[in-house]
């Protein structure tokens, strides 16, 4: 068990010097070198986890969702299922605005692009897609979004608008405010998601 414990500790470790070193040097100007000096461990360490550099970066989708997870638990959940939906999205697109480059994120879509069969952002076990499906089914059982159209149907369109958004971000090299931006567009497809019969 120990020796697991400790395992899991080097791939936490490799994990946490990658996701500094892309943000302080991008993605491309890391070397699988730089790793292994300041996370400390040898190739044979980095390699009994990772397979090479895309694996690790797919790797980090987990920073972000713990990320996701800490600002749910603070979320006032008696709020309409809507305005949390918005004060998500916000913190999504603040979050990632502050902390990831555009041309980290670039690496991050490149790299899904590439190789479709690694785990990635499009994993419905990913915290954020399972989140994002909650909060609509909650919002459809008290009556707050429109049941008409499945949970999982109406979480396709709200994330797929949201990536359409981040990579425009990173197409314009992040010369708008992400965060800003964002929370504008959530009008748009609120408006959507609102029950027929009614009008928040």
């Amino acid at each position: 068990m120990k020796k697991n414990i400790e395992k899991d500790s080097l791939r936490q470790t490799i994990m946490d010097a990658a996701w500094d070193l892309f943000y302080k040097k991008g993605y491309e100007n890391t070397t699988i070198n730089d790793i292994i000096r300041q996370a400390g461990t040898s190739k044979g360490g980095f390699y009994y986890y990772f397979r090479a550099k895309d694996e690790l970066l797919n790797s980090l989708y987990s920073f972000f969702d713990q990320e996701y997870e800490k600002f749910y638990k603070t979320m006032d959940k008696s709020l309409n299922s809507l305005i949390q939906l918005k004060q998500l999205g916000q913190y999504v697109s603040y979050f990632i605005e502050g902390n990831v480059s555009p041309e980290f994120l670039c690496a991050l879509y490149k790299s899904q692009l590439s190789n479709q069969t690694q785990e990635n952002f499009l994993s419905t076990d990913r915290y954020y897609i399972k989140l994002v499906k909650k909060i609509i089914a909650e919002g459809q059982k008290k009556g707050e979004i429109r049941d008409d159209i499945p949970v999982d149907k109406l979480a396709h369109h709200v994330l797929v608008i949201e990536r359409g958004i981040f990579v425009d971000w990173c197409v314009q090299a992040g010369s708008f405010s992400l965060g800003y931006f964002g929370a504008q567009s959530f009008e748009f497809y609120s408006e959507f998601m609102k029950p027929h019969n009614k009008t928040q």
